[in-house]
C-alpha cells in the first residue's frame, strides 16, 4: 500500500468510530406519536425514517467494502439505487399525507428535533 492509500485507508475500528452511528440516530418509537395527530401520520412518517436508515446503512457497508479493498463493492450501487427509491417513494407518501391530511404539527416536530439534537 503507497503512502496516499495507507492514509486513505484507517483501520476499520477508526472508521467505524468515525462513520455516522446510526443506531444514534433513530428516534425512539415514542416520539413519532408525539409529533402526530393521527396514525397514518406516525405511520408514514416512521416509514419514511426506516427508509433513509437502510439507505444509510448501505452506504455505510459500500465505504467498508471499499476500506477492506473490495473489489465488487459496486455491488452496492443497484442496492443504494433501490433504497433510494423506497426512501423516495416514503418521503413523498409522507408529503402527500401531511399535504392531505393537514395533521402534521411542525412546532412539535421542531421540538422534538431540537431536543434530539442537545441531548
Amino acid at each position: 500500500m503507497d503512502a496516499l492509500a495507507s492514509r486513505l485507508h484507517p483501520s476499520r475500528a477508526e472508521a467505524r468510530a468515525k462513520a455516522m452511528d446510526v443506531d444514534n440516530s433513530r428516534r425512539s418509537a415514542d416520539a413519532v406519536p408525539a409529533l402526530a395527530g393521527c396514525q397514518e401520520h406516525a405511520r408514514c412518517l416512521e416509514s419514511f425514517g426506516a427508509a433513509v436508515r437502510e439507505l444509510l446503512e448501505l452506504h455505510e457497508q459500500q465505504w467498508f467494502a471499499i476500506l477492506d479493498g473490495d473489489f465488487e463493492s459496486c455491488r452496492f450501487d443497484i442496492l443504494i439505487h433501490m433504497a433510494n427509491e423506497r426512501k423516495l417513494s416514503a418521503k413523498y407518501a409522507y408529503l402527500r399525507h401531511v399535504e392531505t391530511h393537514g395533521c402534521s404539527d411542525f412546532n412539535a416536530f421542531n421540538q422534538t428535533r431540537a431536543r434530539s439534537h442537545h441531548g
